[in-house]
């Protein structure tokens, strides 16, 4: 008869061996991938609407700029007898409402890219430009690094990313 004696050493009492993970059936993992990429959608559309909201604030703030350029600029000039000296400069203004104006700019850009990026999401297209985006979130503390690193989880399970394969194989594709 053979020794069916285990020769490691014993576990320390109290302590219990971890089990191996269970696997998921497969309709069930489906579901959760589905569940969890319609939850990320949701986010990374939130996030949009929310970058574009930025905006406004952007756009205030270029355009108190300007005005305070605008009138800097004639007051400097239409002085007269007063002291000019006393006027700052217009162009500080103007430089920053062009950096404003570049900062706008580039919001504007981020959050079409993250509704786009969201819309990708449901049609299961392009998971590099997701993963960029979400790449992006994780610089925005707290919110935005826990949907960057959500995004990193779900996107980096087999079973998605054979669902984003699926998807750039399909016929039809427009």
């Amino acid at each position: 008869m053979a020794d069916l004696s285990n020769d490691s050493p014993p576990l320390p009492s109290g302590s219990t061996v971890p089990l191996p993970p269970t696997p998921v059936h497969p309709a069930i993992q489906a579901a959760l991938d589905a569940d969890h990429l319609r939850l990320l959608e949701i986010g990374f559309y939130i996030s949009g609407v929310m970058t574009a909201i930025r905006f406004i604030w952007f756009l205030l703030i270029a355009f108190f700029f300007l005005i305070g350029g605008v009138s800097a600029f004639f007051a400097a000039h239409h002085a007269g007898n007063g002291s000019p000296e006393n006027v700052p400069p217009a162009v500080i203004f103007f430089i920053f409402a062009a950096i404003f104006g570049v900062i706008i700019f580039l919001t504007l850009i981020f959050a079409g890219l993250e509704i786009y990026a969201g819309r990708c999401l449901k049609d299961r297209r392009h998971p590099v430009l997701i993963q960029v985006i979400a790449a992006f979130y994780c610089i925005s503390i707290p919110c935005g690094t826990a949907l960057g690193v959500f995004t990193f989880m779900v996107l980096n399970r087999p079973s998605v990313k054979s669902l984003f394969a699926q998807s750039e194989i399909a016929p039809g594709e427009p």
